[in-house]
């Protein structure tokens, strides 16, 4: 009987061409250097789940098909208590002595720490209950890990890349040849484009963690995070009179409305926007 109320959309706070620029100087000697310009379209976890596969360096084109994900992990036993009763962790029961000689080494039992504690700086530990049926991760039968998963939005899409970026990408291809003979039976062949020097996936955290180191490096002190680079992307296309439909499937984005929210009315835009009014009404 009444409207919903509508949600205020986030503002979102794109590099200027210049910092993007600067960004690319760092990371053109960089390991995994070619993964920043590609972060100008795709989201971390295509970025990162990017396969070999998927990509056409004849023809200058991603397709993006997957994304990665590291999924908790789960039982997949009949009885996760039982699997995981070895890494269980249980306070001493109260008549557990707090001493005892076995083939002569010396125990001391583990207590439930006390409220007040302060012997472990607030990192006390923590004991399981004792019908636990956690500890998913030692499991053999164990679902969940790395994952590859379908992307977000409108799904499948294909980008072409810039020229610059497919020369680029054939030297990191040749560079990561190199990193898998040095490595020989230790390499792990996940086809990854970017990948760890054994060749798995690139933990998100440590994506994000180099993402702020290179924005130091660059004498970028916005605090961007590595998905602004999205809104870079649709705004500096929107700055090269890109169609805003274009934009939508660069990104991937299922709803217009999406893509508008990405998109910044730049000076750049909005000066010639002037200059047009002006040509119009004052120029014969």
């Amino acid at each position: 009987m009444i409207d919903a109320p509508t949600g205020e959309d986030t503002e979102v706070q794109p590099l200027l061409r210049e910092e993007a620029q600067a960004i690319l100087d760092v990371v053109k000697e960089r390991r995994n250097g070619t993964r920043w310009p590609v972060a100008l379209g795709l989201r971390q976890s295509e970025s990162l789940g990017t396969r070999w596969k998927y990509v056409d360096l004849s023809k200058g084109v991603i397709r993006v098909f997957w994304q990665i994900k590291r999924l908790r992990y789960r039982h997949g036993c009949t009885d996760p208590h039982a699997c995981g009763a070895r890494h269980h962790r249980y306070p001493c029961p109260k008549d557990c002595p707090k001493v005892k000689r076995t083939s002569g080494r010396r125990h001391v039992c583990l207590v439930a720490c006390r409220k007040n504690c302060t012997k472990h700086g607030g990192a006390c530990p923590k004991f399981c209950a004792p019908d636990c049926a956690r500890h998913a991760v030692t499991c053999p039968e164990r679902v969940g890990g790395w994952t590859f998963v379908k992307p977000k939005g409108k799904g499948k899409r294909s980008i072409a890349l810039p020229s610059p970026l497919v020369a680029l990408l054939k030297a990191h291809r040749e560079a990561q040849e190199a990193e898998r003979r040095a490595a020989g039976d230790r390499w792990k062949d996940w086809d990854l484009v970017w990948c760890m020097p054994d060749g798995g996936p690139i933990d998100a955290g440590d994506d994000w963690d180099e993402w702020k180191s290179i924005l130091g490096l660059a004498e970028i002190d916005k605090d961007a995070r590595v998905h602004d680079a999205r809104h870079t992307a649709a705004t500096l296309l929107l700055e090269q009179g890109v169609d805003i439909r274009v934009v939508q499937a660069v990104l991937g984005h299922s709803q217009l409305t999406t893509t508008k929210r990405y998109t910044h009315i730049t000076e750049t835009l909005a000066s010639e926007a002037a200059a047009r009014m002006g040509r119009a009404l004052w120029e014969s």
